[in-house]
């Protein structure tokens, strides 16, 4: 253990995507449902989808801040097309900080405590020629600190 609690998900702040796939925007990503149980709509929980599947497709997480990163959670879809976030890139702020590299139901990211990551957004980037959808992200962390108030 790191001695730091890091285990509090960080409330994000406003989250937008490329395209929108009907009502599926980014805002679903971060609305804190997990799971649900089947395919059909009246008993599914809420995901984003962006709307094609060219290549760039992104979600960006406004934290609403500027925070020490110690995770970032990512949930996938159940009930299909769980391939399609592999590939995504995962970004604080412009520093890479993971790669889906095969299909999982669940991708994390843990970053080390002495690598002292601080972001005050959260970014996937698909390159893939390929849609983007997203049960839900966490993010974990501390904060929020003043850009001159950082500390590795």
């Amino acid at each position: 253990s790191s001695g730091i609690n890091a285990e509090w998900p960080l409330r994000p702040g406003i989250a937008e995507q490329t395209t929108t796939h009907s009502t599926h925007g980014a805002d679903l990503a971060v609305d804190g449902q997990f799971v649900f149980d089947s395919h059909f709509d009246s008993s599914m929980r809420t995901y984003s989808h962006s709307l094609n599947n060219e290549p760039n497709n992104k979600i960006w997480i406004k934290l609403g801040g500027l925070f020490r990163i110690y995770k970032v959670k990512v949930w996938n879809l159940a009930h299909c097309c769980q391939e399609r976030l592999t590939g995504t890139r995962i970004y604080a702020d412009d520093r890479l900080i993971g790669v889906i590299v095969q299909t999982v139901s669940q991708y994390e990211s843990v970053i080390d405590e002495a690598d002292g990551v601080y972001a005050s957004t959260i970014t996937l980037h698909q390159e893939l020629a390929q849609s983007l959808h997203v049960l839900e992200v966490q993010t974990w962390g501390t904060g929020p600190f003043a850009p001159d108030d950082l500390f590795n």
